[in-house]
């Protein structure tokens, strides 16, 4: 692919997607980002120019959006006034998140797709994106195709879903990552309060992890609350006393319940 890109954001998302994008043949121009030193630390990676503003940016064929969600619809806008103002071709204006919909890119000055990375991503821990699920979305066929193509160079697991599976797709990835990484943290402080080694729980965390890789969790559910078993969750719930452990006990308690007695 020849198609330049300028790189909007400078964060996790940005940074990790960049350097595959690099890795994977793409042309990347320039990186903008709303402080200059972070722009300069990504484009340093990327050997490309730092801009701090959009209206200062040179031209590109295609525009990835990797900010925070609440920044999207600002970014597009601006995207929007700079693009009216160049004589060109419509460019390729595409954003990362889960939650957004494509409606947030919707303008006359150019075509809008999706391309949302279904994993964590943190900026120092390299990510094989060969491995991860990109999400692509477009309402028009033709650049419906063009977000796949691009897709398709990083990753083999290309899907494409809708701005409300997507949606849902990105709520069950809140609890299947960032609930589940908080209950595991609570499950640290646990142990820290009672002087118990958090790698006891290790064996156990890996065997609930790869008996869910290879079958349904719901077929899975063990524990005091599948069995209604009350004197143990009562006699938990003491040692808990009125600490946010024991809510999220209890809350966490009638939703199995809840679950298992439909």
């Amino acid at each position: 692919m020849d198609e330049t890109i300028t790189i909007i954001g400078s964060g996790n998302v940005a940074t990790q997607l960049g350097l595959a994008l690099k890795k994977n043949g793409f042309e990347i121009v320039q990186v903008v980002s709303r402080k200059l030193s972070n722009a300069r630390k990504l484009a340093k990676l990327l050997n490309c120019k730092a801009f701090d503003s959009i209206e200062n940016i040179n031209p590109t064929s295609i525009y990835l959006i990797a900010v925070n969600d609440d920044a999207i619809k600002n970014v597009a806008l601006q995207l929007q006034v700079f693009i009216e103002s160049l004589a060109s071709k419509k460019p390729l204006v595409i954003h990362t998140s889960g939650s957004v919909g494509l409606s947030v890119l919707d303008s006359s000055n150019y075509n809008s797709g999706i391309l949302y990375p279904l994993q964590t991503i943190t900026k120092n821990s390299e990510i094989d994106f060969t491995l991860v699920p990109f999400i692509y979305y477009s309402n028009v066929p033709a650049i419906l195709k063009q977000v796949k193509l691009i897709a398709a160079k990083l990753s083999s697991n290309v899907v494409k879903l809708n701005d409300k599976q997507r949606l849902a797709l990105h709520i069950a990835a809140v609890f299947t990552n960032n609930f589940t990484n908080h209950i595991i943290a609570k499950a640290q402080e646990i142990c820290k309060k009672n002087e118990i080694d958090f790698a006891l729980l290790q064996p156990l965390l890996f065997e609930t992890f790869e008996k869910v890789r290879k079958s349904d969790a719901s077929k899975l559910q063990t524990g005091p609350a599948r069995r209604n078993d009350k004197l143990t969750i009562n006699k938990h719930l003491k040692l808990l006393k009125s600490t946010d452990e024991a809510k999220i006990y209890k809350v966490l308690t009638q939703s199995i319940m809840n679950f298992y007695s439909e």
